[in-house]
């Protein structure tokens, strides 16, 4: 007879933060008679489609060493054009299977068990999850009205500051879209030098940015204490990959080599085939119409929000609107009650903290036409209260 091995979990993962997903709900049930469709501003969906012609298997092949430095130079021209940062593609540049996965190796790298890890609240959870997995002790920094909605300086500088190892940092922010500028990230800059404390900057959005956006990567003394990570979908305007690069000191991006040598990465020739491409054709077609949807959808948005009652709280750098329910403190129960009443899914501000409660997020990669028919649903609602009263 064979016994059944009980494998205990690690005990990271009774710590782990809920994921974003796991905010929406799991089964949207339809209320009424008419079954109203349901229109989804919630979701962070990247709207640019895949190719249409099927790829042959010499595309799919990994990525040579050779493909690999074509794109490391063509970025490292990328950047000069566009931000006018000087980078030596050979030492200065990591590709990588996205942010997410390129965070994670950073961990791994440079995260010890036990070493404290500042993360932004609101913020991305996935941050904390990742530090959690390596053994390190995410500890969260406020953004708020107080911080004027960017990274708590004053908190830097106190103990917690001085006794933490790296700061993660997500410019322009998920998901209140502030951005910081160069005063902001000088300042920064002196007080991570000062403390000791090394900077990621996980800058996805900062091609979206209708504020100028400024490359913390290109402040003066930045490569001493920082690494910044771009998103080459988000910034180029390709179809949504796994495929991101960090831009860093030659010591740091060494050891993220290997740890990605170690795991392994897989990087096919056609990623790096389109990267080129794009970055050739800057800004291409794609990312521009991407540039006017986004536009679109955030007028829309903003629309809704003042019919709706709520307070915009967000900057215009990215795509997402951060908003205050009126009267309301449970942001799950009032996403739930938009989407019971109205059949309009939207993000409850906790999924990014407890500091979010009291909040909701709108993702502006849903349509224009899916912002104007909420604010039709919204619109209709007040039309009958009115009619009541009368």
């Amino acid at each position: 007879m064979i016994k059944t091995v009980i494998l205990d979990k690690a005990d990271r993962l009774y710590h782990f933060p809920l994921d974003i997903e796991d905010y929406f709900p799991k089964r949207l049930t339809r209320t009424d008679d008419k079954k109203q469709s349901l229109i989804d501003v919630g979701h962070f969906k990247w709207p640019v489609p895949m190719a249409e012609n099927p790829l042959d298997f010499q595309q799919l092949a990994p990525a040579t060493e050779e493909d690999l430095g074509a794109l490391r130079k063509s970025i490292a021209a990328w950047l000069l054009s566009t931000y006018d940062l000087k980078v030596d593609p050979r030492r200065e540049i990591y590709i990588g299977q996205g942010i997410h996965r390129i965070i994670f190796d950073i961990c791994l790298a440079y995260v010890e068990y036990g070493d404290i890890v500042l993360c932004p609240e609101p913020g991305i959870p996935f941050y904390k999850r990742l530090v959690i997995s390596v053994g390190g002790v995410p500890v969260t920094y406020p953004i708020s009205e107080r911080t004027d909605y960017k990274p708590s300086f004053r908190r830097l500088t106190s103990k917690l500051g001085s006794a933490a190892k790296i700061l993660i940092m997500n410019n322009p922010h998920n998901p209140l879209g502030t951005v910081l500028d160069d005063t902001d990230l000088n300042e920064l800059i002196r007080i991570a030098s000062r403390e000791n404390m090394f900077i990621i900057n996980d800058a996805a959005y900062s091609s979206l940015a209708e504020e100028k956006y400024v490359p913390l990567i290109s402040v003066r003394g930045s490569r001493k204490v920082g690494l910044e990570i771009f998103s080459l979908p988000f910034s180029l305007g390709l179809s949504y990959l796994p495929f991101g690069f960090a831009v860093g000191a030659a010591e740091i991006i060494n050891g993220l080599k290997t740890i990605g040598n170690s795991i392994g990465l897989y990087l096919p020739k056609y990623w790096i085939e389109s990267a080129c491409r794009a970055i050739d054709h800057f800004p291409g077609d794609n990312l521009k119409k991407l540039r006017r949807d986004i536009n679109q959808s955030r007028m829309e948005a903003r629309r809704l929000a003042e019919k709706s009652g709520w307070e915009i709280i967000s900057g215009n750098s990215a795509p997402f609107i951060w908003s205050a329910i009126p009267g309301y403190k449970q942001s799950a129960a009032y996403a739930a009650a938009l989407l019971r009443r109205k059949r309009i899914l939207v993000l409850s501000g906790n999924a990014f903290g407890e500091t979010g409660e009291g909040y909701i997020r709108l993702s502006l990669t849903a349509s224009a036409e899916n912002y104007k028919e909420a604010i039709d649903r919204v619109s209709r609602k007040l039309t009958l209260r009115r009619k009541a009263k009368e």
